[in-house]
């Protein structure tokens, strides 16, 4: 299959920017997105370590995850795995609604009790989470039926933009709590548009479609991301057609 160079080009961006679930329609010709990636994936957790607060990563981590609230091209938020989110007048508590109809990547639901305690996670301080003095804004998280309730134990103006942001994910609380952290980066699940099929630390990561995915089908069926970074390396994976975009290109 060809594609022209400013077709390449915007295929990277759309990647880089949008996680490979919001690549151009017109690329669905490609069977299998190759992409030769800038940088290694130190850890299938997004929510703590340093990974967790590297902007380039994020896009690897949006295609397997979803984050509380997702975050449009423009900036704005919009409904993801919270459809209503707002505190009470006097701002002494904070309630969210859950969405409906989502299973995580091994089949089982997806429930209030997964962003509840994703939460409490993140606000603790023994996790590791880099933004854990934001989520510690937040106590006596707890859910009920599709809702999430917590207190307000410090006002914090930019909460819920933090949803969509850097360590804003949601994972499996049944999951992890059965397989632990280890387990976790040896098969990690989410919600996400894909799911992780094969994974070789400093090599590559395949991952394929969720046909499930609550947001509809991705682009593409397979997605291969290498883990190329030498510059001239991703460059000479572009040029023998061996990927089809890479990042972080030079330029002389």
């Amino acid at each position: 299959m060809n594609l022209n160079r400013r077709a390449v080009l915007q295929l990277s961006a759309a990647t880089a920017a949008l996680g490979f679930a919001g690549v151009a329609a017109r690329a669905q010709a490609i069977d299998e997105l190759i992409i030769a990636y800038n940088v290694n994936l130190p850890s299938w957790d997004p929510t703590t370590g340093p990974s967790a607060v590297n902007p380039t990563i994020q896009g690897i981590y949006q295609s397997v995850f979803d984050q509380f609230i997702l975050q449009q091209p423009d900036l704005k938020p919009a409904p993801g795995l919270l459809t209503e989110w707002g505190w009470n007048d006097d701002k002494t508590k904070i309630s969210m609604t859950v969405r409906d109809g989502v299973t995580w990547h091994d089949g089982s639901a997806f429930t209030a009790e997964d962003v509840a305690w994703s939460l409490t996670r993140a606000a603790d301080e023994k996790t590791g989470n880099p933004i854990q003095f934001i989520w510690s804004t937040l106590a006596n998280i707890k859910a009920d039926g599709n809702k999430v309730t917590a207190d307000v134990a410090r006002f914090e103006p930019t909460i819920f933009k933090w949803m969509y942001f850097l360590t804003g994910y949601v994972l499996p609380k049944a999951y992890f709590e059965k397989v632990g952290p280890e387990g976790f980066e040896a098969a990690p699940i989410g919600t996400g548009p894909y799911m992780v099929d094969k994974f070789e630390r400093n090599a590559f990561v395949r991952l394929k479609a969720n046909a499930n995915y609550w947001g509809g089908k991705p682009e593409f069926d397979l997605v291969t991301i290498k883990f190329v970074t030498d510059a001239a390396a991703r460059v000479a994976e572009v040029e023998s057609g061996n990927s089809h975009v890479t990042l972080e290109v030079p330029y002389e």
